[in-house]
């Protein structure tokens, strides 16, 4: 029987497994609940409901545990906090997005209803004062009937617009993340009956956290939205190209993005990932203060890139599998150094392959 070393709970450890020398190195203390958050954030890596940003969270919480060495409890408090922000932040700032969009939706509909509604007004008026006149009633059905033509022309554009709307993230212009899932689910209906491959480029901007918390938050907005127009002006050509059968740039959240292509694999997609890369670094950023006045020139910020193509072997729960496969080659991306491409090939004895730069 192997050497018991220290007993946590009901569980025996010893010395081959390694964690009760985590505990001792430490000095965390055994009869308290402190080993089994030490546990559970050692294992974190086996949680696949995490994405691997999140996981990497949940080690620099770890590694702040053990070098800290305070077990108190106004510090595990501050743990358990630590750990829920991380586990619940990615569907805060989902929920926080569609409560600006739906908002911001609310508001455009209810002007344009508005809008609507006086329109009509003005014909009904119109008309009854037209009638006082003792205008001809043929005549003026005709012209009732031309003005209710334009209004229903008038709303149909409209109503066209608000679906457009609907379709966009308020902050970037890019397609949100709800017509990201919608057009993912197209793509993927179409790869089964028509086989076009679909690809999925996942990318973030390196170390924005520390940017925001340098420049702010609306600082870090005016980041987004400029890198929102590089990405665009990079796809539009590819949209009216007919090299690709569908292409879509999104927010996926905070400032991750994803940019899914249908009908090309391979070098057209790395391309388009290693031109987006390189785009956005040689981009020379001016930010403004509130008050419009210039905060900084010459700013750079770089991206770690991800890339996933559909998979044939997986049978099944297509989309998760892209999106989680590019957001894990993302992942090996900012372990690379950041400021690369990587790409996500199961067949291939190295499913994560670093794309060598130009």
């Amino acid at each position: 029987m192997p050497e018991k070393f220290c007993i946590v709970g009901d569980c025996i450890w010893t010395k081959g497994d390694g964690f009760c020398d985590v505990l001792a190195q430490a000095a965390v203390p055994l009869d308290e609940k402190w080993p089994f958050v030490v546990l559970y954030l050692r294992g974190i890596k086996d949680i696949k409901c995490l994405s691997e940003i999140q996981k990497t969270q949940m080690q620099d919480i770890l590694l702040a545990v053990l070098r800290a060495k305070d077990y108190s409890q106004t510090h595990y408090d501050e743990v358990q906090e630590s750990i829920l922000s991380v586990i619940t932040l990615p569907y805060q700032e989902k929920l926080d997005q569609i409560l600006r969009e739906t908002s911001e939706l609310a508001k455009d509909m209810r002007s344009l209803f508005g809008k609507h509604t006086q329109d009509i007004s003005s014909i009904v008026q119109g008309t009854e004062t037209s009638l006082s006149k003792g205008k001809d009633p043929a005549f003026l059905l005709s012209e009732i009937r031309d003005a209710l033509k334009d209004v229903v022309i008038k709303m149909k554009q409209d109503t066209n617009a608000l679906v457009d709307l609907s379709h966009k993230d308020s902050l970037t212009g890019l397609a949100n993340r709800r017509y990201f899932d919608t057009f993912l689910d197209e793509c993927v209906e179409r790869w089964k009956t028509k086989q076009e491959n679909v690809s999925l480029i996942m990318f973030d901007i390196d170390h924005f956290k520390n940017f925001n918390d340098t420049y702010g938050h609306l600082v870090g907005d005016q980041v987004l939205r400029t890198l929102a127009v590089q990405v665009q002006d990079i796809i539009t050509p590819l949209q009216n190209s007919n090299s690709f059968s569908a292409i879509l740039a999104a927010r996926y959240g905070g400032e991750e993005f994803g940019v899914l292509l249908c009908g090309r694999s391979g070098k057209k997609v790395i391309q388009v990932a290693e031109q987006l890369r390189k785009s956005i670094q040689k981009t020379s950023l001016r930010l403004l203060d509130d008050d419009g006045q210039v905060l900084k020139k010459g700013l750079h910020v770089t991206i770690s890139v991800g890339i996933a193509d559909i998979w044939p072997k997986w049978e099944g729960a297509y989309q998760r599998n892209l999106v989680s496969c590019a957001d894990k080659a993302l992942y090996h991306a900012k372990n690379s150094g950041r400021n690369c491409t990587v790409r996500y090939t199961p067949e291939a004895p190295e499913s994560y392959a670093l794309i060598p730069p130009e």
